[in-house]
């Protein structure tokens, strides 16, 4: 799960390159929605680790 999370977030990093922050308000669209997905995928990708850390530690004695 943590090999998905980190290529979710290296995507995300390669497509901070393709926006033009002089293109107009209205252009992207399109590009804007694939961020939105992987951001989207792996916010769930980080709350699964995130609870599967925490009932680990919970199951272990510890917080």
């Amino acid at each position: 799960m943590r090999v998905r999370l980190r290529g979710l977030l290296r995507e995300l990093g390669d497509l901070a390159e393709e926006v033009d922050p002089f293109a107009p308000d209205d252009s992207g669209a399109q590009l804007f929605d694939h961020i939105a997905v992987v951001a989207i995928k792996a916010a769930g990708q980080a709350r699964d680790l995130e609870t599967e850390a925490h009932n680990t530690a919970i199951e272990n004695g510890g917080r």
